[in-house]
Formats: structure tokens, sequence, C-alpha cells
């Protein structure tokens, strides 16, 4: 009889071991999908995030992050499958390539575009004087 009662109390400590190791990593797995959630725009709303959207599709797409986080991918592996899927204009940051250089590249060209046309200025100016 002890025999049985020790390995019912082993098999129950076990039992409750595993469940606090799962709420665990439930959590950091809510986390991360919380994380990713607020790095991709709403494909409904563009003007929130996947986190702050309330619209069906968000909901899904979360859901979606989250079962593939649990699955074991990566965070990359998460959002090469949603940018292929819904397009690169799903993220907030997008990859640098021949279709996104421009966003990369304007701002730059921009500023130095304007930073010439100062200089210039103030040398003509200088030399009118």
């Amino acid at each position: 009889m002890k025999k049985i009662i020790y390995v019912l109390t082993c098999c129950l400590a076990l039992c409750f071991a595993s469940l606090s190791f799962a709420a665990v990593s439930s959590a950091e797995i809510r986390a991360q999908a919380i994380e990713i959630s607020k790095e991709l725009r709403c494909p409904s709303s563009m003007t929130q995030s996947l986190y702050e959207s309330e619209a069906p599709i968000a909901a899904e797409l979360k859901g979606l992050i989250y079962k593939k986080l649990a699955a074991g991918e990566s965070k990359e592996q998460i959002l090469t499958f949603l940018s292929e899927r819904y397009g690169e204009q799903i993220r907030y940051e997008p990859a640098m390539n021949a279709s996104t250089a421009m966003l990369w590249l304007f701002p730059a060209f921009l500023f130095l575009t304007i930073f010439f046309w100062f200089v210039i200025a103030v040398l003509l100016r200088k030399k009118l004087k």
C-alpha cells in the first residue's frame, strides 16, 4: 500500500511539474507572439499594428503566429511566411530588396540633395559679397 501511495505521489508531482513548465513555455510563446504582432500591420487596417487591431483577420493572424511559435518556428520564418502571403507592406520595416530600395534610399538622397543645395547657396552668397 505504501508503494502505491508513493508511486501516485510521484506521478502527481511529475504532473504538476510538467504543468508549470508548460505555463512558463506558454508565457514565453505569448510574449514572442505579441512582439511579432507589434512589428506587423493589420491587412485590413493599414494604420494599425496587428497587435492593436480588432479585425477578424487580425485575430486569425495572431492565432496563426502563436501556433507557429508553439510548433517551433522562428520569428524570421514567421515574418517571411506572412510577407510572402500578404506582401512586403505587412511589415513596418520591409526587407531591403529591389522593390523596397526606394523606401530605404529616398530619405538619404533627399537629405543629401538639400544639404548640397544649402552648401552651394552659402558658397554663392559668399562669392557675391
